[in-house]
């Protein structure tokens, strides 16, 4: 089993793997591959503890915000928008879209979330 960053990572690629990391997407797991000389087609099976190392001091080293903290300030940011009652606080209060979708035929799954937080 690989752990990086205290995740479990179950895909077969490395590339792949990487993306199961909040935050991480495919362009930096891509480039964080190439920085550190993996090929594209990388198995995850084939990795040596000194990679999983070499990954996760690159990944604490970078200043990317990933994981809990990326968690904890996009919760912030929503918390903010709330508090200040601002039109996309009350959405996301509400539970309704946030970003200008229609709601009178679509957002189905908006609606039943918020029938069930009553």
């Amino acid at each position: 089993m690989v752990y990086i960053l205290r995740t479990h990572l179950k895909k077969k690629y490395l590339i792949q793997a990487l993306k199961d990391v909040y935050g991480l997407g495919n362009f930096l797991c891509f480039r964080l591959c190439q920085s550190l000389g993996f090929q594209k087609n990388f198995l995850l099976k084939e990795i040596t503890d000194e990679d999983i190392y070499h990954i996760d001091q690159l990944l604490e080293n970078s200043r990317l915000i990933i994981k809990s903290d990326l968690q904890r300030a996009v919760k912030q940011k929503i918390d903010h928008l709330v508090s200040i009652k601002s039109y996309r606080g009350i959405r996301h209060r509400q539970g309704l879209p946030v970003r200008g979708q229609r709601t009178h035929t679509n957002a189905r799954t908006c609606k039943n979330l918020r029938k069930l937080k009553r």
